[in-house]
């Protein structure tokens, strides 16, 4: 199911980037997390993260992740993010809002509830395109997560040959 969802948004969001005269680049990553999203205790995870910077302050992208108790509950959450930078030299704070749904899945059942985060991280890039980002989240239906993500940069010159 994800797979459907992920790759026409990703194709989507492409093609936007193509158009918008002010991108500063794009970026993909895979995270591992764990969050305190079950009854009782912590659940661990992990998803996919894709986004355009339109500037070098500011990003939107989306999310999409899954986290299980290894007894009972797993929870699919997909989200767009909203992103804003703190640009130092060589790294970047950041401040991120996820907005979206939680699937639970139970015993045989599912149920959706609203997601709301806001997230506080760093992102460092030890290489020309790659970053590593370590990061923590508050919101619900969850109290806490804690997680680090590993990614690909695309600077705006990537994308060039769309805009022809």
């Amino acid at each position: 199911m994800v797979k459907h969802i992920a790759l026409p948004l990703a194709a989507a969001m492409l093609l936007c980037a193509a158009r918008l005269p002010a991108l500063d680049g794009a970026f993909a990553g895979l995270g591992a997390e764990v969050i305190a999203n079950t009854r009782e205790g912590a659940s661990v995870g992990g998803g996919i993260s894709l986004g355009l910077d339109i500037s070098r302050r500011f990003a939107l992208g989306m999310k999409i992740a899954y986290c299980h108790d290894t007894d009972t509950v797993g929870a699919l959450e997909p989200s767009v993010l909203a992103r804003l930078y703190f640009p130092l030299k060589k790294s970047y704070p950041f401040v991120q809002a996820n907005l979206g749904t939680v699937i639970f899945f139970e015993q045989g059942e599912s149920y959706p509830a609203f997601l709301g985060s806001l997230s506080a991280g760093w992102r460092f890039h030890p290489g020309r395109s790659w970053y590593i980002e370590p990061s923590v989240r508050g919101g619900y239906p969850f109290i806490w997560g804690a997680g680090v993500s590993v990614g690909m940069y695309f600077n705006a010159a990537s994308f060039s040959f769309l805009r022809r």
